[in-house]
């Protein structure tokens, strides 16, 4: 049993949309959330997991919710729920708005390009990675959509592509570089410079050996845990890590210390 439990990919929502946001996910994906999308509900299904940190991930739909997402995110953030903050490519003011995130602690942000309505190597993105190259870490959504009705943007194509172009991005790709693609993960982005995360990669999408496989073949030392809370459960994750065929070093590297590596976390030892 790995010592800690980082969850590098939640979801949650200030109390006045969380209740809206647990409809939408019943209602579009068809998915029960496994806790109430808000902030309270994530930190006990923590308590419950053992999950000792959890990584917000929010997403700025549109340009003007930018600044106050952001504004959440730094008000939320406490020892055990870091809040990433988020950009939109049609946001004006991304240097300055970098710059502000930088001041109130904020390590990175999420994009969902097949929400927010870009392909991750459109050259309207370039301001984005510029502004984030050696300064906020970037995790995408990589692969396909539990929504059959969302544009397939985000490939492992557009991501190597990518990373050739900004090489000093610190980049995560989520679910473990393309849901439901890992064919083209493996030959594009498997074995790159880049965090992975595991992400809904459970036994009903890729057998465990599958997985263990591939985390070896990408290097145990840039792969993350995450569990896509509230639609995927971190208690079926946590089940499925420690059933995975990998020796006990390195199921402590996915579970725990490369995230403390990359965020910092002193407090766990």
């Amino acid at each position: 049993m790995p010592a800690h439990l980082v969850d590098c990919h939640t979801h949650a929502f200030p109390e006045k949309v969380a209740e809206k946001a647990q409809g939408s996910l019943a209602r579009d994906y068809g998915r029960e959330p496994y806790y109430d999308a808000t902030v309270g509900g994530l930190v006990q299904i923590m308590d419950r997991a053992g999950v000792d940190v959890s990584v917000i991930l929010p997403v700025a739909m549109r340009a003007d919710q930018v600044r106050s997402i952001n504004d959440w995110a730094a008000r939320t953030a406490s020892e055990r729920v870091i809040v990433f903050g988020s950009l939109h490519p049609d946001y004006e003011a991304i240097e300055e708005e970098v710059e502000r995130m930088l001041s109130m602690g904020i390590q990175g942000i999420k994009l969902q390009p097949g929400w927010q309505g870009f392909a991750p190597d459109e050259e309207r993105m370039d301001r984005i990675y510029r502004a984030c190259e050696g300064r906020l870490i970037i995790c995408f959504h990589c692969g396909g959509e539990l929504r059959q009705d969302i544009p397939l943007l985000s490939t492992p194509e557009t991501l190597a592509r990518v990373r050739e172009r900004f090489p000093g991005l610190t980049m995560i790709a989520a679910h473990m570089g393309g849901f439901l693609m890992w064919d083209r993960a493996e030959e594009l982005l498997i074995g790159g410079d880049l965090y992975l995360d595991i992400s809904f990669c459970g036994p009903e999408y890729m057998p465990g050996e599958e997985l263990a496989r591939l985390i070896r073949k990408h290097g145990t030392d840039r792969v993350l845990f995450g569990s896509d809370g509230p639609a995927g459960s971190v208690l079926a994750q946590k089940e499925h890590l420690l059933s995975l065929p990998l020796e006990p070093e390195e199921l402590e590297l996915v579970a725990w210390k490369n995230a403390a590596r990359l965020l910092g976390l002193d407090s766990l030892s």
